[in-house]
């Protein structure tokens, strides 16, 4: 099963909180009261918001974290890539060019899945940028997939171009 970790959950969770404060700065403790998210694992996942830009702090008594842009701009996609790493099905795919040999899967260089697989992590990093944090919050349809499709005349499906 492909599944994101709790860490993501709650950094959506956290993000989805600030956007519905706008501009209000909050404290990791009243977010974390709000949410129900433990503080320790907040405040972790808050730090590494920052760290990626998506979010903003302030020291002081009238601080606390608020959204570094738009929630139009903050796509799951940067979310993922803010808490989990860059996003990859298999590690052959990960990579564009070959990895050096001592890092090699060892079927990798007679391997005839290499390239698709790396057409089908394009398309899903392409989904996971189009999906943002507004249309999740406040869009009826927020994702509107047009990856999966069966071509006429042919029984198996395939994945926009992936079978060409």
């Amino acid at each position: 099963m492909l599944a994101l970790t709790r860490k993501t959950d709650y950094a959506m969770v956290a993000l989805a909180e600030l956007a519905g404060r706008g501009a209000t700065w909050a404290s990791a403790r009243e977010i974390a009261r709000t949410t129900g998210v433990s503080l320790p694992v907040l405040t972790n996942v808050l730090h590494l918001l920052v760290q990626n830009g998506l979010v903003v702090s302030s020291m002081g008594a009238k601080g606390g974290y608020r959204l570094a842009r738009d929630p139009q701009r903050i796509s799951l996609a940067d979310v993922i890539v803010a808490i989990e790493g860059p996003v990859h099905l298999t590690t052959c795919g990960a990579h564009e060019r070959p990895l050096p040999p001592e890092q090699q899967c060892g079927l990798e260089p007679s391997c005839r899945l290499r390239k698709p697989m790396q057409r089908v992590q394009r398309h899903v990093r392409n989904m996971l940028s189009q999906v943002t944090l507004a249309s999740l919050l406040w869009e009826a349809e927020p994702v509107v997939l047009g990856l999966v499709s069966k071509p006429e005349g042919n029984a198996g499906s395939h994945v926009d171009g992936m079978m060409n």
